[in-house]
């Protein structure tokens, strides 16, 4: 890890210990002088993740920070939610399901629910999936708002993982768009051989798709056909998600 990203992670960690502290004392916690502790508080504090009372000098954690707390707490309704779900899901399909979130530029792997099948899957709980060439990912770039979907789209890299990957913004742009119109995404090969993926994007009660779930296995069971009875099963899982006693999940 990164000595600076260390430093700040233990500065927060300081803050959070008590009610506030002063450039000094945090310091004297960091072992490192003053003008390196104020320059940590300084970024946190235009990141509204610390407060400093005009008064006391002293610095807090601030409202910045619940930002972190909401987005876990969302993800965790999710996941409560979708866990049931997705098992029955597994159990009609046979095929490991995976839910994933957007975040940093990539499709995080939040939950897995795995089939009895031998095929073993990249999409483990922490993966990042690149947008560009998995089936979550896709998802949830083409049901992203069009000024997000364009600034995922100018910070990816188009990384090679096989020879089937898309390789540039054009090649991408036209997946997209085939996405859009068919309501789900497909990876034939793209990050894994011998690997076939579908997903579905996941809209929470705003309308905005921050989540996708995909269906993952061997290419020689992911046929076509069975791609073609996978994929309503897996809208209608979604719809299920988004539901609970007849009222909208927000998260």
């Amino acid at each position: 890890m990164s000595q600076s990203l260390k430093k700040g992670i233990d500065a927060l960690f300081f803050l959070a210990s008590r009610k506030s502290a002063g450039v000094t004392e945090l310091a004297d916690e960091l072992k490192v002088n003053k003008s390196t502790a104020f320059r940590i508080l300084d970024t946190f504090l235009k990141a509204n993740m610390v407060e400093k009372n005009k008064d006391t000098l002293k610095y807090r954690l601030g409202p910045g920070i619940l930002r972190l707390s909401e987005q876990y707490y969302k993800n965790f309704n999710i996941i409560e939610a979708a866990r049931p779900v997705m098992e029955r899901l597994v159990a009609d399909i046979h095929e490991s399901v995976h839910l994933c979130v957007l975040a940093n530029n990539s499709a995080v792997v939040i939950e897995q629910i795995m089939s009895n099948s031998r095929l073993m899957v990249n999409a483990k709980v922490g993966n990042n999936e690149p947008l560009h060439c998995s089936a979550v990912g896709k998802c949830l770039l083409a049901f992203a708002s069009e000024e997000n979907r364009e600034k995922l789209s100018s910070n990816l890299l188009f990384d090679i993982f096989t020879e089937k990957s898309i390789r540039d913004k054009d090649a991408l742009n036209a997946e997209i768009e085939r996405v859009r119109e068919l309501g789900f995404a497909m990876d034939d090969e793209e990050l894994s051989r011998d690997v076939r993926c579908v997903a579905v994007p996941i809209f929470d009660g705003h309308g905005m798709c921050t989540h996708s779930l995909g269906a993952s296995g061997a290419v020689s069971r992911m046929t076509r056909e069975k791609i073609d009875m996978i994929v309503p099963l897996m809208l209608d899982a979604v719809n299920s998600i988004c539901v609970n006693k007849g009222k909208r999940v927000i998260w």
